[in-house]
């Protein structure tokens, strides 16, 4: 019997005990995201950890795809697709990267990706994890060790299973081995700063849109504020990035420099360590606008709108906001009173809200939680069926997924 198998079959044991004494358990990697939708502090949870579930277990660059253990690190994964000149191309935040060599201090992981959901700058362009999965492997709440997918993408039938997982925040079962899709890197990249207001902003990435162009990410931010876009001048920085073959890259290049110059709007192109930067601190979350806000009371909030309610216009949040995914994507700096106002004109918009840091102090102040963006009916109905399902014990209902 392997490794992974001896670890597999404790995880089992452990889950068996927890379901016979009607304890709740909360899967943990290496605490990169122990941040994101906290545990409640009212329920008594106890962890259950995935170290021991590390390593590479099968990888083919030439039909690409990679099988991995879900304690693996994600670091790790990511130097191994690089040596290869491969990737993630949906850009999985790694979060904690201050302290490359002391993982034990906090770094995402496998699992923590797939149970998480979360993509990075190039999500709009490239599709999210679910994306990816091509196959997991999964203890659900009856220690019964479950297979979904494959390893090609024919190979799925039925319900796809397996991409159910991402978001799942660990309310469905343990994950112990995920099978993802990985892509060579692109031969042409170059990233473009422009400042203009939020509205030709706007404009720009409708009309943009329109147009056979290799976008892959955008951002933009009130000019010369870093922290608080409050009392800014209207202009905001805007990033660009483009990839693909090398040749329509320079040649969409030239040619949104051109309607930029059209406008009246001068350009400059960022050198590949200032691009590397930039989109690394927006992935990676040390962007300084996601790490400091000049208010000791105010929260940070992530917004996601759909692409088609853009089409009225910015938001009026929007001024004070970080945004990315041609627009979809929001982070918005404000207090309990302020995000009630953002909530309503989320709603209204087709979007969710969700406290991605609170305040300090107030990590878990049900009135922000609250403030959250709730569940349709019909999808929270779905959504407790499934997790009946999978869990009729309540061995992971730690309500991460959903309050």
């Amino acid at each position: 019997m392997t490794g992974l198998a001896y670890a597999r079959e404790a995880l089992q044991d452990q889950i068996l005990q927890a379901k016979a004494q009607s304890q709740v358990l909360s899967i943990q990697g290496l605490g990169s995201k122990d941040f994101y939708r906290a545990l409640p502090l009212d329920r008594e949870i106890k962890p259950l950890s995935t170290s021991e579930l590390k390593g590479i277990i099968n990888y083919e660059p030439t039909e690409l795809f990679i099988q991995v253990a879900s304690g693996t690190s994600l670091r790790q994964v990511e130097a191994l697709l690089d040596a290869q000149g491969q990737c993630l191309p949906f850009e999985p935040p790694r979060l904690k990267l201050h302290a490359p060599d002391a993982l034990d201090q906090g770094d995402a992981t496998i699992g923590g990706m797939v149970a998480s959901g979360l993509s990075g700058p190039a999500r709009a362009s490239v599709g999210g994890v679910r994306d990816f999965i091509l196959g997991a492997n999964l203890i659900n709440g009856k220690a019964e060790h479950l297979v979904f997918g494959g390893q090609v993408m024919k190979n799925v039938a039925g319900y796809d299973v397996s991409r159910l997982l991402a978001g799942s925040m660990g309310t469905l079962g343990l994950i112990t081995e995920v099978t993802l899709k990985v892509l060579p890197k692109t031969l042409g990249e170059c990233s473009l700063k422009t400042q203009l207001s939020s509205d030709q902003a706007l404009a720009l990435m409708q009309k943009l849109g329109q147009r056979p162009l290799p976008l892959n990410a955008s951002s933009w931010l009130a000019s010369g504020s870093s922290t608080d876009a409050h009392g800014s001048s209207g202009k905001v920085d805007m990033v660009l990035r483009l990839k693909g073959a090398k040749a329509a890259t320079q040649s969409a290049l030239a040619s949104i420099q051109s309607d930029l110059l059209a406008s009246g709007l001068n350009s400059e192109v960022l050198s590949a360590l200032e691009a590397q930067a930039h989109w690394d601190s927006l992935r990676d979350q040390t962007h300084s606008f996601l790490t400091t806000s000049t208010r000791v009371d105010a929260s940070l909030w992530r917004i996601s709108l759909p692409l088609k309610a853009l089409k009225q216009g910015p938001p009026s949040f929007a001024i004070k906001a970080l945004s990315e995914w041609f627009g979809a994507l929001h982070w918005v700096w404000a207090d309990a009173v302020q995000a009630s106002a953002i909530q309503k004109e989320v709603l209204r918009l087709g979007g969710t809200l969700t406290l991605w840091r609170a305040a300090q102090g107030h990590e878990h102040d049900p009135a922000l939680k609250g403030l959250s963006s709730g569940v349709e009916a019909h999808v929270m109905q779905l959504q407790n069926h499934l997790q009946r399902a999978f869990d009729p014990g309540g061995v992971f209902n730690t309500s991460r997924a959903h309050a």
